[in-house]
């Protein structure tokens, strides 16, 4: 197994910053589709660069939806029943699309695994 914990803190920023616009897709733009489709690609994308514990990128940009509507509402916005309910769903996101990362990234390693060289004696 590869060591990449020198590396993880590239893609633990890309989590976060993933994770506020995904928010900010859903609270201030209002657009769930676009929250929900940022909320998969970016899980489904850090789940195939990092397959080891993809729980951790469901639950980082997977609770940033209910986050930025925690957000907004101690801010005064407000939001909307359909809101605050379509932000615990975009959780569900996250998780197929972190499943769904991993995945991918098996079948394009077996698909793809660079055969050996066997060297003539």
């Amino acid at each position: 197994m590869e060591n990449h914990r020198s590396s993880d803190w590239l893609y633990w920023t890309l989590a976060i910053l993933f994770g506020i616009v995904a928010g900010f897709a859903h609270v201030r733009l209002n657009d769930s589709g676009l929250s929900v489709l940022i909320v998969t690609g970016t899980t489904m994308f850090l789940a195939y660069k990092r397959p080891t514990r993809i729980w951790r990128w469901a639950v980082v940009i997977g609770l940033s939806l209910p986050l930025a509507t925690l957000v907004a509402y101690f801010a005064q916005y407000h939001p909307t029943l359909g809101m605050v309910v379509g932000s615990f769903a975009g959780t569900a996101f996250a998780i197929v699309g972190a499943i769904g990362g991993m995945f991918l990234r098996r079948v394009v390693t077996i698909l793809f695994a660079k055969e050996e060289t066997h060297q003539s004696r």
